[in-house]
C-alpha cells in the first residue's frame, strides 16, 4: 500500500503546516518505505500517549507480578503476571518489541492486563539488548528466559508441559524462532510438542528486514555477532539460521538438515554438527500460528508475513495459520505494536479474533481455523 501525503495527513492529523509542502514532494512516486518511516516518526508519541482500556485495576488481578531472574544481566529476567481466577492452563510467554535496541519486560504492562482479564497467565520474557549484547544473544536469552519461567511454574504447582509464545516486531522473530526454529529447539531442549501455539504482532518473519538492511557493513561487527564476509550475500548466508521463512523448508522435508550458522559465540561446531543431524520431529507437530498486521506496514513488511504465511498452510494445511490483517492507514508498525493491548477486547476486531483463536487451538489442539484466516477489520 503506497503511504500518501494525504494519507498521512488524515491518519496523524499533526503535520505541522511548514512541513507539508516537502512531505508532498517526497510522497509523489513510488516511495512507499521513505514515507512510512516519516509516518512512524510521526505517529510514535500519540501511540505511546494512548491510554489502555483495561488498567491494573480492572484486569482480575490483585496480586503483585513475579520477577523471575536467569542471568545477571538486568535484563535477564521474565515478569509474570496472574489474574485471580485463571480460566486457561497455558501461559502467554511474550516478547516486546523494540529492533533489540530498546525494551523491557515490564513495557508488556498493558498486554498483561489484556490477557489477565480473559484468564490468561502472561510472562514477560526479558532479553539484553544490542549494541552491548550482540545477536543472537537475544535468541539465547528467549529460549533460556521461556526454561526459566516454565521452571518457577512447574516449582509452584502451576500447569508449565505447554504455553504460547507471542511477540511484537523483533519480539515476534523470537517467538517464531521458538515455535519453527528446529535446531534451536534441540539446542534449548524446547520440543515444537510444548508449544500450544505461536502469536504475532507484525512480526520480523525474515531476519534480512531488521538485521541486514538497516546496517551499514562497517556496523556489522558492533551488532551482529556471527561470521560473515563483507558483502551483502555473505551476510544474508549468515543470518538464515534466524530467518523463520527460510527455517520452514526443514518442516516441508524432515529428513533434510537445517540451514546452520559457522562457529560462533552463539554456539560450539559440536552444537552445529549435532542439530544438523536429522530428526524424527515431522509437521504434524507444527505450532498453529496467529498473526496481527497491518496492510500497511513497510516497516516490518506485510507482505513478508503473508508470504510466511502462505508458506505455515503450505507445510500444515489451511488453517494451521490465520493472518489477520488490518486494512487501515493508521495501523502501520508502531501504531500496531503499541496500542494493539490498549484497546477494549469485544470492540477490537484483531483482539477479539485472537482470543477466538486461542480457545479453538486450546480447546480443539488438532482442529484447523479457518474462520479467523479471513479475519480482517480495525
Amino acid at each position: 500500500m503506497l503511504i500518501t501525503f494525504e494519507t498521512m495527513v488524515k491518519a496523524t492529523g499533526i503535520v505541522p503546516e511548514k512541513f507539508q509542502g516537502a512531505l508532498r514532494h517526497f510522497s509523489e512516486g513510488s516511495l512507499e518505505t521513505f514515507m512510512g518511516a516519516i509516518y512512524e516518526l510521526i505517529s510514535t508519541p500519540p501511540a505511546y500517549l494512548k491510554k489502555a482500556f483495561v488498567k491494573s485495576e480492572n484486569a482480575g488481578r490483585s496480586s503483585a507480578p513475579v520477577k523471575i531472574p536467569f542471568g545477571s544481566n538486568k535484563l535477564q529476567h521474565c515478569v509474570l503476571w496472574e489474574p485471580d481466577k485463571v480460566t486457561h492452563d497455558e501461559c502467554v510467554m511474550y516478547f516486546h518489541g523494540g529492533a533489540y535496541l530498546v525494551g523491557a519486560p515490564e513495557s508488556m504492562i498493558d498486554a498483561a492486563n489484556v490477557y489477565n482479564s480473559q484468564g490468561y497467565r502472561f510472562c514477560s520474557v526479558g532479553f539484553r539488548l544490542m549494541p552491548f549484547h550482540r545477536f543472537p544473544a537475544q535468541v539465547e536469552d528467549a529460549f533460556t528466559g521461556i526454561a526459566a519461567a516454565r521452571a518457577w511454574l512447574k516449582a509452584h504447582g502451576r500447569p508449565y508441559e505447554r504455553f504460547f509464545v507471542g511477540g511484537s516486531s523483533c519480539g515476534g522473530h523470537l517467538a517464531t524462532l521458538v515455535g519453527y526454529a528446529q535446531w534451536l529447539q534441540e539446542k534449548y531442549h524446547i520440543s515444537a510438542d510444548d508449544v500450544a501455539g505461536v502469536i504475532s504482532v507484525a512480526a520480523v518473519v525474515d531476519a534480512d528486514d531488521m538485521l541486514l538492511k538497516p546496517f551499514p557493513r562497517a556496523m556489522w561487527p558492533k551488532y551482529i555477532d556471527l561470521r560473515a564476509g563483507s558483502d551483502a550475500e555473505s551476510r544474508h548466508r549468515a543470518l538464515l539460521p534466524f530467518s523463520p521463512y527460510d527455517l520452514l523448508e526443514k518442516w516441508e522435508n524432515a529428513a533434510q538438515p537445517d540451514v546452520q550458522p559457522s562457529e560462533t559465540q552463539a554456539g560450539t561446531q559440536a552444537d552445529v554438527q549435532a542439530s544438523t543431524q536429522p530428526d524424527a520431529q515431522s509437521p504434524k507437530s507444527l505450532p498453529p500460528f496467529f498473526a496481527i498486521h497491518g496492510s500497511a506496514d513497510t516497516m516490518s513488511p506485510y507482505n513478508h508475513e503473508v508470504k510466511f504465511v502462505e508458506r505455515l498452510n503450505k507445510i500444515g494445511g489451511p488453517g494451521t495459520a490465520t493472518m489477520c490483517t488490518v486494512d487501515d492507514p493508521v495501523w502501520q508498525h508502531m501504531w500496531t505494536t503499541v496500542t494493539l493491548h490498549k484497546d477494549e477486547v469485544d470492540s477490537s476486531m484483531p483482539l477479539k479474533r485472537l482470543f477466538e483463536w486461542l480457545e479453538v487451538v486450546e480447546n480443539n489442539p488438532d482442529t484447523q481455523e479457518t474462520e479467523a484466516s479471513r479475519c480482517s477489520g480495525k
